[in-house]
């Protein structure tokens, strides 16, 4: 099953169109002398049971929900809206890889119009599955599906690596200062890579920000960096930023915003490097620079910083996520700032006490 076996069909929008596709494909790959029916739909309505039949006439019934599309957050509450006794059937255009996860984790059957199909019962004992698609055929060229990338991301990453508790959406908004529509779309991002565990509806209850900050770190589009020497030594450098007032702003990063060493080159974000380094005398290089500056893409960059030896540094969750990837890149020193954050969540914030 490639992408152009289903791309050039269109995309099924009624719930019957959806569920027909699904059933196409499943009718295709059930064993000889097995068959499917379903109670006469109203169109444009999918039909609400589905039966299979085995060969000697023992059947099983299935509830079907046809839907446009599900969202990881979606499967616990179809499965609960089921009795005990129930099966679910779940068809939809296209249903993700982590959706499938969850949907198998549930105990729920599945087709989606692109061939990913899992049909399970005991009795009759039955399991047809299928490998569809691995990304939706139908989706235009725009915003790209599951990538943390843009300011949102960067907001509501930090915000959620930066603090510690249970959160709902509408005070992570708060929190991380991303738009409404923004941040929900960050949050299922994270919800569909299982960054985080959030209920139904509900609040985020748990947080994986290590691999969360990998994955941002990963995805996120690298800043522009300049060079430039530091005509008196970088000591004299930090002892005039430390007695300075801060402006221009600037913070530090990389191994500079951690313990792991001694930093040989200064590395840092300053809001306007042309000011950032008229005002302190530093002369553009293209080699053998020991002060290295980037243009962030966003002023969550100063926010939550901390001081180490009277300069301002980075969180230390963006300290981590530079290491990890991009300009200021260190996978020995990433790894030590990870133990160091996983040892001592102290630098995590309590939900509550604000940005």
């Amino acid at each position: 099953m490639t992408l152009t076996d289903v791309a050039p069909n269109p995309r099924p929008e009624r719930s019957i169109d959806i569920y027909r596709r699904a059933l196409s494909w499943l009718e295709a790959q059930l064993p000889h002398g097995w068959t499917v029916s379903a109670d006469r739909p109203r169109s444009p309505a999918a039909p609400n049971r589905l039966l299979i039949t085995a060969p000697d006439g023992e059947s099983v019934s299935y509830a079907i929900t046809a839907s446009k599309g599900v969202l990881s957050g979606d499967v616990a509450r179809i499965a609960a809206e089921l009795s005990e006794s129930d099966r679910g059937f779940v068809c939809a255009h296209y249903l993700s890889e982590p959706v499938r996860r969850q949907l198998d984790g549930h105990g729920l059957s599945y087709a989606d119009a692109t061939g990913n199909l899992n049909l399970v019962a005991d009795r009759p004992a039955i399991w047809v599955r299928n490998r569809g698609a691995d990304a939706d055929p139908w989706r235009g060229p725009g915003r790209p599906s599951g990538v943390l990338t843009g300011e949102p991301s960067e907001r509501v990453v930090r915000a959620l690596a930066d603090h510690v508790g249970e959160i709902s959406v509408p005070e992570l908004i708060k929190l991380s200062g991303a738009s409404t529509g923004a941040a929900y779309r960050v949050v299922e991002v994270l919800f569909e890579r299982e960054l985080l565990t959030r209920l139904p509806r509900g609040p985020i209850t748990d947080v994986r920000w290590p691999h969360m900050l990998r994955a941002w770190a990963a995805d996120r589009k690298p800043c522009a960096t300049r060079s430039f020497a530091a005509p008196n030594g970088l000591d004299e450098l930090r002892a005039r930023l430390a007695s300075g007032n801060g402006d221009p702003a600037y913070a530090v990063t990389g191994i500079g915003a951690t313990d792991y060493a001694s930093a040989s080159v200064l590395e840092l974000y300053a809001d306007d490097v042309d000011a950032f380094a008229a005002a302190l005398d530093l002369r553009p290089i293209t080699g053998g620079a020991d002060v290295v500056v980037a243009t962030p893409w966003s002023a969550a960059v100063f926010e939550r910083m901390q001081y180490r030896d009277g300069l301002r540094c980075v969180a230390p969750s963006h300290a981590y996520a530079d290491l990890v990837a991009g300009p200021f890149r260190h996978p020995d020193a990433a790894e030590y700032q990870l133990t160091a954050l996983t040892a001592d969540e102290s630098w995590r914030r309590p939900v509550g006490r604000g940005r």
